[in-house]
């Protein structure tokens, strides 16, 4: 079998944890790795200690090729450069960065909690819960629409219950539009999670500024029912019983196939769910 170089370097990482002697060097702290933790589509992560004992996660990307014109290696860039400019309760908290080799690390803050997918499973789903993961949501995305980023990737598995909030994590996929546009098309590149990211990412590539806005109907809907969103109507009709009340507006508002048909409107989203509409 031949190995290749992520293969490799992560058989290094094992090895040097083994040994207990893998240290990454960022710019701010070293870290000690102490253990895997997960894989994703795009990186691997690592539990670590800082230097006076704090726990975080290192995640190291699957594919980098230094010096070469890869759209992986913009993508993991882009996820380092947009997780420094966030600072909310309900995203994950960006901590260092720095260089193991020829590969860029991205050191993030250790969440407690389970996944949403998780929790839906495990723990529970209602009415009371899903508007605390719509209320969440909200505000991350208030927030993140100053910032001009798109995470495009919100969804079940994207989402961490810690202590009753919702935190979203990943932004491996996030984009940054600029000031001037209102969405990018990026070839090829239908990035997302069916039934949660939005419709127009998927099929066509596009990314607006408010493509966020159906995972947080999707997101809210799933909360609510325990049910993966898949036909509007079918959907809809599932939370009929919920008819006057603010989730269901939202939802309906929200998890709409033509963005043209979504309210895109987040403060008007946030004062129905204050019974405000």
């Amino acid at each position: 079998m031949v190995l290749t170089d992520n293969d490799i370097y992560l058989k290094v990482i094992l090895l040097g944890m083994e040994n207990g002697v893998e240290v990454f060097v960022g710019q701010k702290d070293n870290y000690e790795v102490k253990g895997f933790f997960a894989s994703g589509g795009m990186g691997d992560i690592f539990e670590a200690l800082d230097s006076r004992g704090n726990e975080v996660l290192i995640k190291v990307p699957k594919k980098f090729s230094a010096g070469r014109n890869d759209p992986m290696n913009a993508q993991v860039v882009s996820e380092i450069e947009n997780l420094k400019l966030l600072v909310h309760p309900n995203l994950v908290k960006y901590v260092d960065t720095g260089n193991n080799g020829s590969k860029p690390f991205l050191v993030m803050e250790k969440i407690y909690g389970i996944s949403l997918k998780e929790h839906i499973e495990d723990v529970d789903y209602s009415y009371e819960f899903a508007t605390n993961v719509c209320k969440g949501v909200i505000s991350a995305l208030q927030y993140l629409r100053t910032r001009r980023v798109v995470h495009r990737d919100i969804s079940h598995l994207n989402i961490i219950i810690s202590d009753d909030m919702p935190k979203i994590i990943d932004f491996s996929t996030s984009i940054r539009i600029p000031e001037e546009m209102d969405s990018v098309k990026l070839k090829g590149s239908r990035i997302g999670t069916e039934n949660f990211s939005a419709p127009e990412q998927l099929n066509d590539g596009a990314v607006y500024i408010d493509s966020d806005i159906y995972s947080l109907g999707a997101v809210t809907y799933y909360s609510l029912t325990g049910l993966k969103p898949e036909r509007y109507k079918k959907d809809v009709k599932q939370i009929e019983r919920y008819g006057d009340l603010p989730l269901y507006y939202i939802i309906s508002n929200t998890l709409q196939e033509k963005r043209s048909d979504r309210i895109r409107d987040l403060s008007i989203l946030s004062s129905a769910l204050d019974g405000k509409k």
